[in-house]
This record gives C-alpha cells, sequence and structure tokens, in this order.
C-alpha cells in the first residue's frame, strides 16, 4: 500500500507541474467523469453532441456528459465507475446529462427510448443518480438492479428486482422497493407500485443477467489498489502479473506483437473536458491507458506499473512542422526511451531519440485516424526527424464538424461527422533537464477547459417535455425545476423533482429485506446492497402486467404485457423472448 501511495504522488506532482508550467487550471473530471463503453453486441451508436454526427461504437469509447448513446439492432454496456453499469437493450437510446466532477458526485441519465438496465453495486450517497424519461424522474436511493422501459409517446415502467427507489411525477413521488413495478404516463402513476414476478424473463433479462454473471467473476488474488478493483478479473484473463523492482508488481499485457508499444493500437479522439484522449483497441486498454504509467524490461518486453489517477493519456507530445509524435510516460513522468535495446526509464535530455521503439509518429492530417498503428511512420521514413522536443501539452488541434448525408440511422437525412480540424498556432514548451539531481516529473496533455457549445439539449422530434410539479408549462429542457407549495428548486435540476420526505435513512435495515429466489441470486452474484420486501397488500401481477390503477387515481394506465401490448419492444425492435405469466 506504501507503494500505491508513492505512486500516487507522483502523478499528483504531474499534474502540479503542468499547471505550474501551462497556466492552466485545476481538472475538474475525476476517475468517474468519463464513462467507458464496456461491452458491446450488434450495431452501437454514439453522438457527441448536437452538433457533431454519429459515430460507430467501439469498445473503451470514452463518453462524457451532454453524449448519446443509441443502438439499434444491437446491446450496449456503459461503466459508470464504482461498480455501477447501464445497459441497453435493442432500438434504445440514452443521452448522459451529467458524470461526477470534482464540485459534484452527481450522475444523471436520459432514457429518450428503448429499455435499459441499471446495476448499482456502489452508491456513497442516496439521490446522486437520476434517471429521467418523457413521463418519469427516478431516484436511487439504495444499491440495486433497475429495469426501466420507455414506450415512445405511451408510458414508462420501472422493475426494481431488487433496492429501493425514488419516482416522481406530476402528483408527487412514490417509494418502489424490491419486486415492484411502476406504470406513468405523462408524469401521472397508474396506481400504487405493484408487485411482478420475477420469474418471468426476455431476451434482454438474460443478456443482462450473463453480464451481471461475467462481471461477478471475483480474482482470488487483489493485486490493484482499491479504486481499480473493477479491473481485477480483466488483466488476470489477458495477462501475468510479476514483481520489478521499485515499483512492485506490474503486468504484462499477452498476445502483443513485437511492434506493439503504448498508445499504437488505438487512435485519438477529442473531448471538451479531456481534450484529446486514447481510445484503445486493446479490450484491456482502458485501465492500462487511462490509469498508472508503462515500463519495458529486456526480457519481458512492456509492462504496466498500476496508479490511480485517471487521464486522458499519460504521454509526451511532439509538435513539428509536418507531424505529431507521443510516447508513453514513464514512472518518474519522463517520456521513456528504448534505442538498441536499452531501456532509458526517465530521458530528461533535451531531444527524444528518432529511434526509440517507444515513439509513434503520424503526419499531422494522420492524427484521427481510425487505426493509428496502420498510419504511423515506420523504418527509414523517420530518419529525417531531428531535434525531437517533447512537451507535456497535446495538439493545440480541435476537430472541425462538417456535414455529410448519412444513409444509415437517418436515411434521407443530413447529419453531422467530425473531420479533421486545422492546426493552430501552438506555444509548445520542452522538457529541459533539471538543475537539480533527482526526479522532476513531467505532465500529461493539459486538460481544456469543458466547451457546452454545440452540446446536446433541448428535445427533439418525438420526445416530450418533461412539466415540473405544480406547472402547468413545460419549461425548457434542462433547466432548473420547481415545486410550487414553498419548497426550494434543487440547483441545476431537471425534470421531475424528489421529495424531501423521502430517504434511505428513514428506513431501517429489517425492512429492506427481500427473500425471493431471483433477487437472492443477484444479491449473492454482486455481494452489495439492500433490498425491501413489498408492501402491497395483495396485489401481485405477472412481470409484464400490473392492475389498472388505484380508485381514483388521474390518468390512470394498464402496464399491459411487456411482451404484446402494442407499443412494446417485441413490436418495435427485434429483441426476441416472450414473457410468461404464471
Amino acid at each position: 500500500m506504501k507503494r500505491y501511495a508513492v505512486i500516487a504522488t507522483l502523478f499528483l506532482l504531474a499534474f502540479a507541474f503542468a499547471r505550474a508550467q501551462s497556466g492552466e487550471e485545476d481538472p475538474q473530471y475525476t476517475n468517474e467523469s468519463f464513462a467507458r463503453l464496456s461491452f458491446i453486441s450488434g450495431s452501437v451508436y454514439l453522438q457527441r453532441g448536437s452538433e457533431e454526427g454519429y459515430e460507430d461504437g467501439v469498445i473503451n469509447m470514452p463518453i462524457e456528459e451532454g453524449n448519446r448513446l443509441g443502438t439499434t439492432d444491437g446491446r450496449a454496456e456503459l461503466y459508470l465507475g464504482k461498480r455501477t453499469y447501464l445497459r441497453l437493450d435493442n432500438d434504445t437510446k440514452v443521452e448522459v446529462m451529467s458524470l461526477p466532477k470534482k464540485d459534484s458526485d452527481l450522475t444523471r441519465l436520459r432514457v429518450l427510448r428503448g429499455n435499459v438496465y441499471l446495476s448499482v453495486n456502489r452508491l456513497d450517497e442516496e439521490k446522486t443518480i437520476e434517471v429521467h424519461t418523457p413521463d418519469a424522474s427516478f431516484y436511487v436511493l439504495a444499491e440495486g438492479l433497475y429495469r426501466v422501459d420507455v414506450h415512445e409517446n405511451r408510458k414508462t415502467d420501472i422493475f426494481v428486482f431488487y433496492g429501493i427507489v425514488e419516482a416522481a411525477g406530476e402528483e408527487g413521488s412514490l417509494l418502489i422497493k424490491s419486486e415492484l413495478n411502476l406504470s406513468i404516463a405523462a408524469g401521472r402513476f397508474s396506481g400504487r407500485p405493484v408487485r411482478f414476478l420475477a420469474v418471468a424473463e426476455d431476451a434482454f433479462d438474460r443478456w443482462s443477467e450473463s453480464r451481471e454473471s461475467s462481471l461477478a467473476v471475483q480474482v482470488a488474488a487483489k493485486r490493484l489498489p482499491a479504486e481499480l478493483e473493477d479491473f481485477e478479473s480483466e488483466l488476470e484473463e489477458n495477462g501475468d502479473w510479476t514483481w520489478i523492482n521499485p515499483y512492485g508488481r506490474v503486468w504484462i499485457p499477452g498476445g502483443v506483437g513485437p511492434d506493439w508499444r503504448p498508445y499504437y493500437n488505438g487512435s485519438w479522439t477529442w473531448l471538451s473536458l479531456g481534450g484529446w484522449t486514447w481510445l484503445p483497441y486493446d479490450p484491456w486498454g482502458w485501465v492500462t491507458f487511462h490509469y498508472g504509467r508503462w515500463g519495458w524490461h529486456m526480457g519481458l518486453g512492456w509492462y504496466w506499473i498500476p496508479g490511480t489517477i485517471w487521464g486522458p493519456a499519460w504521454v509526451g507530445w511532439w509538435g513539428g512542422p509536418d507531424y505529431y509524435a507521443w510516447a508513453p510516460l514513464g514512472y518518474w513522468n519522463y517520456p521513456l526511451v528504448i534505442v538498441d535495446n536499452w531501456y532509458y526509464p526517465n530521458w530528461n535530455r533535451p531531444y527524444y531519440p528518432y529511434n526509440s521503439r517507444a515513439l509513434t509518429v503520424v503526419h499531422k492530417d494522420q492524427l484521427r485516424a481510425k487505426d493509428i498503428s496502420r498510419a504511423a511512420l515506420q523504418g527509414d521514413s523517420l530518419k529525417g526527424l531531428d531535434k525531437i522536443s517533447m512537451t507535456v501539452r497535446g495538439p493545440a488541434l480541435k476537430p472541425a464538424v462538417g456535414t455529410v448525408s448519412s444513409g444509415g440511422l437517418d436515411a434521407g437525412k443530413s447529419i453531422t461527422k467530425k473531420s479533421g480540424g486545422v492546426p493552430a498556432a501552438t506555444s509548445d514548451r520542452t522538457i529541459k533537464a533539471p538543475a537539480a539531481k533527482g526526479p522532476q516529473p513531467a505532465a500529461p496533455p493539459t486538460a481544456r477547459t469543458a466547451d457546452r457549445a454545440g452540446q446536446a439539449s433541448g428535445t427533439t422530434s418525438g420526445e416530450r417535455r418533461i412539466r415540473p410539479q405544480g406547472s402547468s408549462k413545460a419549461p425548457e429542457s434542462g433547466r432548473p425545476s420547481e415545486t410550487k407549495g414553498g419548497s426550494e428548486a434543487r440547483k441545476n435540476s431537471f425534470g421531475y423533482p424528489p421529495s424531501p420526505d423521502i430517504s434511505i435513512k428513514k428506513y431501517s435495515g429489517s425492512n429492506r429485506t427481500s427473500t425471493s429466489i431471483r433477487s437472492q441470486f443477484y444479491r449473492s452474484l454482486q455481494k452489495s446492497g439492500s433490498s425491501s420486501k413489498d408492501s402491497s397488500k395483495g396485489r401481485t401481477v405477472s412481470r409484464g402486467s400490473s392492475s389498472s390503477g388505484s380508485k381514483g387515481s388521474r390518468g390512470s394506465v394498464s402496464s399491459g404485457s411487456r411482451g404484446s401490448s402494442s407499443g412494446s419492444r417485441s413490436s418495435g425492435s427485434k429483441s426476441s423472448g416472450s414473457v410468461r405469466k404464471k
């Protein structure tokens, strides 16, 4: 643990060095400010902002707030950090409205259409995870497993397999506990929450359950710091661990070729909060390229040194008249150098050697190439490069947006697609040898201030606006909602506001226990969260149906069968499976 503390201290020094030299503000992102596209099956797409076009979803793609993730004939899983996952069914679209930053722990998701599973296995504070739909707002009060089905222009169904969630609508809030289901249409509840029989499953249920099982695999030997425990099994399956002084345990990737090097098999993508960010194509690359540092050994090859601070890319940069180049930073925060099988872990000379095996060089117009390993200069083409001065800043280049015709997602319409940008004037800084002895850390590319111009806002056709409680007029999307009757508006609120009277702290542990086989199965898989016992009075319905509502409730709707109602998923998407009633 002491060694991890030393490494963390070195990384903090790297950030401090970058700020002191460049005058940039302290980056506002945290380890959870960027979600990871952790699993893909079929067709998945991403829209970075309202002014940008669609990109094909790729494993390890970083997602930031303001992005929209969608599926057509496919499914996707989004890792939100701290053992929390969002899973998307076929024909589903979700907007990531907010992710944690230094001044906020809020995660806010907006399901525009389709079906999602939210698996929460660690919740430090209640109501810091929100899910909004055109019909209702949901605030997570405890660890649990939740499914939300949005039937476009009709209603929203929520199923709580285990956990506790607050549902907010036009008439206030309702508490939904384990094994309860609720339907909401245009902000109005169908009635009280009712129990559903969790034995009935469809294809999306089975897929989510398989993902829960695979993620629940525990590795006996714990080699990573607690902040990175979610990646323990991923690294165990794709490499080996060994001990190297003075770093301690290091990880050696398996299955890489002789020409492989860090930040080589992948591409660069632009994020408004992080600047130029590495998208690794190695399936295990999220943790190894956004955390820690790299090293090299004659008998072992490349190895990764664990660290606990997320970064867009831990590299040193160089920008020449026609080229961009980068090299991974080592333990001491200097660009690594490997020449003729000699390894220099703390290279601090004025110029970086062009023939280093750690160096990757591309033409400036290839910085956004989809495969850097194919675009990189090789062999004799590097000989003309001299006086390479590594800097702590990434390229002063922001991608431009061009308009192209889409023949896929929105056939017949015109959408925008990102294209290469035009290099801006740079003020690169040279890393010079320190005057005093001992290591002096450099830093990764400086984080850029978030640019919210062009981020997704408002609603598009087919999306109903959410009205705050007591308001007769729909507010602009993203504007704070407020509750009439004297209660104060929540800061930066959205959708229907939560009730200040509903809190998990008001419920004792004895009243939050569920005994169903399915709930016990999920808890045994994830070893987390408390569940609640159904409190409805004798009203039990099948998984896909509910009663028509309590007497006197306004705007009551029938939940219907998820597998058979006219607006349900089976009639509007390609997901298979049926609901069995018992």
